[in-house]
C-alpha cells in the first residue's frame, strides 16, 4: 500500500484486494487519476468527518439532488471526466469509511459502465474492456456493506 493513499477501512481492504486499489499511477485506477488522487488527498486527513451516513454528495461537496450532474453530464468524451469523478468519489468513500449507500453504488456502476463504453469507442471500436475498469466494476457490483 502506498503511504499517500492512507490506511483503508477494514471492509474495503477485505473486499477490494486487487493491487489497482493501491496504485496511484494508473489513470484508470480509482486513485490514479487527478480527480481520484485529489479527492482522496482532500479527505484522507479528514476521514473523521465521514461516517456510514456520508454519501457521494458529502465527498463531492454538493447538494444531494445534484450529484449526477455536479461535475457535468456523462455524455460524449467530456463525460469521461464526470464518470471518473463519480467513481473516484465512490471509491474514496469506500476506502475511508467502508460503506456506500445503494443509490450511490448504482450511480458509480453507471459511471464505470459509461467509461467502459466510451473507452471502447475511443480505442477504434475495439471490444476489449480495459481490465482495470472491469475489475472495479465487478468488485463494486459484488460489494455489500458490512452489517
Amino acid at each position: 500500500m502506498t503511504e499517500a493513499l492512507g490506511t483503508p477501512a477494514p471492509a474495503f481492504a477485505q473486499h477490494f484486494t486487487d493491487p489497482l486499489y493501491d496504485d496511484p499511477g494508473d489513470s484508470l485506477a480509482p486513485f490514479g487519476s487527478d480527480e481520484g488522487s485529489d479527492l482522496l488527498a482532500s479527505w484522507r486527513d479528514r476521514r473523521d468527518e465521514l461516517s456510514t451516513a456520508s454519501t457521494l454528495a458529502t465527498v463531492l461537496g454538493c447538494d444531494p439532488s445534484a450529484v449526477a450532474t455536479y461535475v457535468g453530464p456523462m455524455d460524449g468524451v467530456d463525460g469521461l471526466e464526470t464518470a471518473t469523478f463519480l467513481t473516484s468519489a465512490a471509491f474514496v468513500l469506500l476506502r475511508l469509511v467502508g460503506h456506500i449507500d445503494e443509490d450511490d453504488r448504482r450511480l458509480a456502476l453507471e459511471a464505470l459502465d459509461f467509461q467502459i463504453r466510451m473507452l471502447r469507442v475511443i480505442d477504434s471500436g475495439v471490444a476489449e474492456t480495459p481490465p482495470v475498469l472491469r475489475t472495479q466494476r465487478d468488485d463494486l457490483a459484488a460489494w455489500r456493506n458490512p452489517v
